[in-house]
């Protein structure tokens, strides 16, 4: 699908349809990563990790640690 480049200060941003967005299960205001790989520009979901959502929690409702064994998997990442 093709859209325009638009200047919005001094950057310049895409829009991207609804139904794209919805697609791929984004919507306005998700945070994505925006990276250049050789010639393309690529917009990917940002991926969280664990110890980056526990920081945001306050100490006093911060769960306790279970330990469930060692990491295996896509989780050693």
């Amino acid at each position: 699908m093709a859209v325009t480049l638009q200047k919005w200060g001094n950057s310049v941003g895409v829009r991207l349809p609804k139904p794209m967005l919805e697609q791929v299960g984004l919507e306005a205001g998700a945070q994505v990563e925006v990276l250049v790989e050789g010639s393309h520009l690529v917009i990917r979901r940002k991926r969280l990790k664990l110890a980056d959502l526990l920081a945001q929690c306050n100490p006093e409702n911060r769960p306790d640690p279970i330990d469930f064994g060692p990491t295996v998997g896509r989780e050693i990442i």
